[in-house]
């Protein structure tokens, strides 16, 4: 019998997407997978419109109360498809689209290596399909994340598959076991680097983690966020890259925190010249939530309010 797959897709006030994401989901040939929609406490009519059109192809549609952020959103998913029995959970990026044939692609590297936890696709730039974002990367402990960028031409990508130590939150396949052993994402990240401290616990349980070229999604990279929240990314990147390091680093963590302190102070410089004072707000509150032991969500008005 084929293991049975949960695909956990989070929407957030982004129902067009969703949408186009989930017909790519009803080509797939593979036998035997359920979709689940977790919608992070859209504004509007999003888990209304993702009913109507593919209420007899989700699920379940899982509402929260309140944005639990990516860790917290996925979560609730990963949850509710572990209590009804997935063998494997795919968490895929909303704003995706998916060739037919990558989730059996992705199963198959499980069964032709031993010890893997993880699998991922190539993922490919909607945009520039052509040209490859990631096929997955690596941790650094010195930057205090997982860096996983391409930006290679498709015909210039080994097809082969390859053991890495990063991939990203994007599109991964886990075992049950692995969450059974390691846990879920650790919900003080919110938003961003969840999915390196996931892969870094991962591999500490002996995981491998494998990236299969022949299997190929598209990203709309970048429209997870919307246009008024620039900073967010910033913020959040930042804040959490020194608590990833201090979490699992820790002694060496102050030198990530020196090496992170320096490289937004050497961009200070860039955006005082390009007239990016905000970005400079965003950093420093970043820097002093950390301090503080400040994390999970945190209110983006704040950023205005102090700038």
């Amino acid at each position: 019998m084929t293991p049975k797959i949960y695909i956990i897709l989070l929407n957030w006030n982004g129902y067009s997407d969703t949408l186009e994401c989930l017909e790519s989901l009803k080509k797939i040939n593979y036998p035997n997978f359920e979709v689940v929609v977790v919608d992070n406490n859209s504004s509007g009519d999003d888990v209304k419109i993702i009913q109507e059109k593919f209420g007899d192809f989700v699920k379940e549609i899982i509402v929260t109360e309140n944005n639990l952020g990516f860790s917290g959103g996925n979560n609730l998913g990963i949850d509710f498809a572990l209590q009804d029995g997935a063998d494997f959970i795919l968490l895929l990026n909303n704003d995706t689209i998916v060739e037919p044939d990558f989730l059996g692609k992705l199963l198959d590297s499980f069964n032709k290596n031993e010890n893997v936890g993880i699998t991922a696709p190539q993922i490919n730039y909607f945009d520039n399909p052509k040209i490859v974002w990631t096929v997955g990367g690596k941790i650094s402990k010195l930057r205090g994340s997982g860096f996983a960028y391409c930006d290679k031409s498709e015909k210039e990508i080994d097809k082969n598959e390859k053991v890495v130590t990063f991939a990203s939150g994007c599109s991964l396949l886990i075992k049950r076991e692995v969450f059974e052993k390691v846990g879920l994402f650790d919900e003080e990240f919110f938003l961003y680097v969840e999915d390196t401290d996931f892969c870094y616990r991962s591999l500490k349980a002996g995981y491998k983690i494998i990236v299969s070229p022949t299997s190929k999604i598209y990203h709309k990279v970048g429209s997870s966020t919307s246009e008024d929240l620039k900073q967010i990314p910033l913020y959040y990147t930042t804040r959490n890259r020194l608590h990833f390091a201090r979490k699992n680093f820790y002694g060496f963590h102050f030198i990530t925190t020196i090496y992170i302190f320096t490289a937004m102070l050497n961009k200070t410089i860039f955006w005082l010249l390009k007239g990016k004072s905000e970005n400079i707000v965003v950093v420093k509150q970043a820097f002093l939530d950390y301090l503080k032991g400040k994390m999970g969500k945190i209110n983006s008005e704040e950023f205005m309010v102090n700038g």
